[in-house]
C-alpha cells in the first residue's frame, strides 16, 4: 500500500489493525490519466473494507457478520462478496491464495473433508 491508501484506510478504520490487506486484480476508475487504479480489501476483526485511491476515493465498508456467503469462483477467478448491504464491487479478481486468506479472515473457509 502506497501513503495515500495508507491513510484513506486509517480514516476508515481507525486504529484498529487489518488482518489480511490485500490488492485485488481489479482496476477501476478513480480519475488517474492513464490508467486505473486496484482495488484493495482490508479485513479487521469486525468489517471488510474495500478501497482504492486517486483523484476520486473509493471506500466500502461492510459488517463481516452480513458476508456470510461469501466464496472464491474459481471458473472466474474472483472473490465474490455476497453481503446483505449493496456493494458496488462485489466481485475482486485474485488468486486462489489470497481469496483463501479473505475468506479465512472473514470465517468463510468451509473444507470438507471426503471419504476415498
Amino acid at each position: 500500500m502506497n501513503k495515500r491508501e495508507r491513510a484513506i484506510l486509517a480514516a476508515e478504520i481507525g486504529v484498529a489493525a487489518p488482518r489480511p490487506t490485500l490488492r485485488s486484480k481489479t482496476r477501476i476508475d478513480a480519475g488517474r490519466w492513464w490508467r486505473r487504479t486496484p482495488l484493495w480489501i482490508c479485513v479487521t476483526d469486525h468489517d471488510a473494507v474495500i478501497l482504492a485511491s486517486g483523484r476520486r476515493r473509493y471506500v466500502q465498508r461492510v459488517s463481516i457478520s452480513t458476508c456470510q456467503n461469501s466464496h472464491y469462483c474459481h471458473a472466474t477467478g474472483e472473490l465474490v462478496i455476497e453481503t446483505s448491504e449493496e456493494l458496488r464491487y462485489s466481485r475482486l479478481a485474485m488468486a486462489p491464495v489470497d481469496a483463501l486468506r479473505v475468506l479465512d479472515a472473514i470465517g468463510q473457509t468451509n473444507i470438507k473433508q471426503t471419504q476415498e
